[in-house]
């Protein structure tokens, strides 16, 4: 005569798989933002465009040397939006937002002071 497994051992499989596939659940990675860099004041070109995109982001300030560190610049700590704008003549600019206020589709005025309002 065979005998089947004991109640134990199949508790214990049935316990194992639970606590395996609850695991495999909280294993998911956390989506972090991209880490960017400022966009450089001299890159910045006035003028109407359409917003293409709009992405979350991390920006990383730069630390200058001259301010005592030579360490990669640290993160502000909190999201910001790098708003993607096509232009007329087919070129991209980017801009940097506290708020996600634009959507792709808007028309858009980009001003000389680095701004982005609506058109």
């Amino acid at each position: 005569m065979r005998r089947g497994c004991p109640m134990s051992v199949k508790t214990l499989a049935v316990l194992a798989l639970a606590l395996g596939a609850a695991g495999a659940f909280a294993q998911d990675p956390v989506v972090q933002e991209p880490k960017v860099a400022p966009i450089k004041t001299h890159e910045m070109k006035p003028g109407y465009g359409v917003v293409e995109s709009v992405t979350e982001v991390q920006v990383v300030r730069e630390r200058s040397a001259a301010a005592g560190g030579s360490a990669p610049g640290a993160s502000s700590g909190r999201p910001m939006y790098r708003i993607g704008v096509r232009m007329p003549d087919g070129s991209l600019q980017f801009r940097d937002l506290d708020k996600p206020e634009f959507k792709v589709g808007d028309n858009v005025l980009l001003t000389n002071a680095g701004d982005i309002v609506p058109d």
